[in-house]
Formats: structure tokens, sequence, C-alpha cells
């Protein structure tokens, strides 16, 4: 009995950790109320002042200079080359065969019958 409620413990923290575990700014996943996705006051993917995915000054999900989303040279969402979302030949979000983020049979963005997409880096949104 106290292996089992030892277990079922340790299931819930695994499972509340991974269910909070999302990315407010490129969230998939149910967005109704309770959901991993929801975008109301006090949801996980809130996008208003003090939200997790807020988008202005200061925010998370601010994509003008010096914000996480900025997507301009020297930003963390730049896709040039170079950049850390560069998906040409060789750049780390490449989603050709062989590529970090390629989608394909064999890939680890795969989610066709026999992959699950779980090795799909971050990068690859």
């Amino acid at each position: 009995m106290k292996r089992t409620l030892k277990l079922s413990v340790l299931l819930m923290v695994f499972w509340f950790n991974s269910a909070s575990a999302i990315d407010p700014c490129y969230c998939h996943g149910y967005a109704g109320p309770g959901g991993p996705c929801y975008d109301g006051p006090g949801g996980a993917a809130y996008d208003g002042p003090g939200g997790a995915a807020y988008d202005g000054p200061g925010g998370a999900c601010y994509d003008g200079p010096g914000g996480n989303e900025y997507g301009g040279p020297g930003g963390q969402a730049y896709d040039g080359p170079g950049g850390p979302r560069y998906s040409g030949p060789g750049g780390p979000a490449y989603d050709g065969p062989g590529g970090p983020c390629y989608s394909g049979p064999g890939g680890p963005c795969y989610s066709g019958p026999g992959g699950t997409g779980s090795n799909c880096p971050s990068v690859c949104r």
C-alpha cells in the first residue's frame, strides 16, 4: 500500500511538472479554461500585462529589440544565416533530411506512424 502511494505521488509530481513545461509564446494544446494553453486571465498562456505570454516591452514574448522573440540580427529569434533559428542547410532549425528539425520518417520531429516527434528541438517550432 505504501509503495503504491509513493508511486502515485511520484507520477503526479511528474505529470504536473511536464504539464507546466510549455512555451507560452508558441503554445500547442488545449486552450480552454484549465488547459495548458488557456490565454484568459490567470491562464498559463495569458498574454496580458503580467501574463507568461505577455508580448509588450519586458514580456517573455516581446518581439521588439532586446526581447526574447526579437527576430532581427543578434536577436534570439533571428532566422537569418548564423542565427539561432536559421532553417537553411546546416542551421540549427534545418528541416531537410538529416537536419535537427526534419519531420520526415526517421527524423526527430516525425510524428507519423511509429514516431512521436518527442525528440524535436524547441527551435523547430
